[in-house]
């Protein structure tokens, strides 16, 4: 960048660029999970990478994720965001890491039942800001997690439903939701189980994963070209913007500059005046 881009763009705004740019040409697929905190996001997310140890994506009893965290992994970029209900910020985090991202999975746990309220708020933001809310839930995966705490299928299926209709009601198109256990599929990963792995539908989860990656390439691509597009046109309304302020100032100046030999030189012609007549009544 010159010293004139430098002289009117922040470095914030320089980075933003550069990220886009960098996006357009790796075309890594950006996956964000979300979902409320303590809901298995950090699991799954591990379980996706292979990471048995669960060292990427940290988890335990207490807060771990505070600032959206990503990691590459092959062809995807995917990103852990803090739990929607944990601290007064996060939320704004969450919001923005998705407006950023290509493909979504929204993560809830099966033993909290259907949606609580502050995942129904979260929707609710997205279907009343989203220039077309259709396009976030056609990229979004509703992933229902830690279904190996209960025992009965159809308790399960049941929930699935639940979530289904709360998703209607908000969107009015019933969203793609499958039921995983992280903990299924890393066990029978250690312990060389098959049976473990196919019933934690984590292989299925990456086959609708990597359909969606092949259903949307050409489109998260326009929508890369659109965001730098964008970007560009607010830097350049920017940099006018602080052009026309100098101008301003520049012109204020001036005025001021002109209004003060004005008055100087009016002030000079009265003291002239002045002492014209003083010396005329001397002379009388």
């Amino acid at each position: 960048m010159s010293i004139l881009i430098n002289k009117y763009l922040s470095f914030e705004d320089i980075e933003n660029i550069e990220i886009l740019k960098k996006s357009i040409s790796n075309q890594l697929v950006n996956i964000t999970c979300m979902g409320l905190y303590n809901h298995g996001k950090s699991s799954l997310l591990n379980a996706l990478i292979k990471d048995f140890d669960e060292e990427t994506f940290k988890t335990a009893d207490v807060r771990e994720t505070i600032t959206n965290k990503s990691f590459e992994y092959g062809k995807i970029n995917y990103i852990d965001t803090p739990g929607l209900n944990a601290e007064e910020y996060d939320d704004k985090r969450v919001y923005d890491a998705v407006k950023e991202s290509d493909i979504n999975i929204f993560v809830h746990t099966v033993t909290t039942g259907a949606f609580v309220e502050k995942e129904i708020e979260f929707l609710n933001k997205i279907k009343n800001n989203w220039e077309n809310p259709l396009d976030f839930i056609n990229r979004t995966i509703f992933v229902l997690s830690k279904v190996d705490n209960i025992e009965d299928e159809k308790d399960i299926d049941l929930e699935i439903d639940k979530m289904k209709e709360q998703i209607n009601e908000i969107f009015n198109i019933k969203p793609l939701i499958i039921s995983v256990s992280a903990l299924r599929y890393k066990k029978g990963n250690i312990e060389n189980k098959n049976i473990l792995i196919k019933r934690s539908n984590l292989q299925l989860l990456e086959h609708i994963i990597n359909e969606l990656i092949e259903k949307f390439k050409q489109s998260i691509l326009e929508t890369r070209k659109e965001r730098l597009q964008n970007i560009y046109d607010e830097l350049i309304k920017k940099s006018n913007s602080k052009f026309q302020e100098k101008k301003f100032e520049l012109s204020k100046q001036k005025n001021i500059r002109e209004e003060f030999l004005r008055n100087l030189s009016e002030d000079f012609v009265q003291i002239e005046d002045t002492l014209k007549n003083m010396y005329k009544r001397l002379g009388e």
